[in-house]
């Protein structure tokens, strides 16, 4: 069984009211490509969105 890493999490919810990391990073990249995407770089703000990965795990 895979391991399921959490970005947010809500003391008291149960686990499916979680915010996954997946749902997480994916949410954050479609939001930076949507706001790059105006000036041309929306891949490269989808990029960045999922870039944030490493920080997170390394908190």
């Amino acid at each position: 069984m895979l391991q399921k890493f959490y970005a947010h999490s809500v003391k008291g919810k149960p686990l499916d009211k979680w915010h996954t990391l997946e749902e997480h990073l994916k949410g954050t990249a479609e939001l930076a490509g949507s706001f790059a995407a105006e000036f041309g770089c929306g891949e490269w703000g989808r990029l960045a969105g999922m870039g944030q990965l490493g920080g997170i795990l390394n908190d």
